[in-house]
């Protein structure tokens, strides 16, 4: 019994470190994607701008992404 719950409260603190950070912005072409588009996929590290959320991606003058459409 105890390890089942340990196992549901691992994966539960995952889900929701993953839903933190919904978006990942390129602040060198200032679009925003979906974690896990391909295109997020390519984005170099020095260019990686990670954010919680649509309103503020597009607050900071990022563009959704064409492929992802976040």
């Amino acid at each position: 019994m105890i390890r089942k719950t340990i196992v549901l409260c691992c994966l539960l603190t995952l889900g929701l470190s993953a839903m933190a950070l919904a978006y990942v912005g390129n602040s060198h072409s200032m679009k925003f994607h979906s974690e896990g588009c391909r295109a997020e996929q390519k984005i170099r590290a020095d260019h990686r701008v990670y954010l919680e959320s649509r309103e503020e991606a597009i607050n900071a003058g990022y563009t959704p992404c064409g492929i992802c459409k976040p």
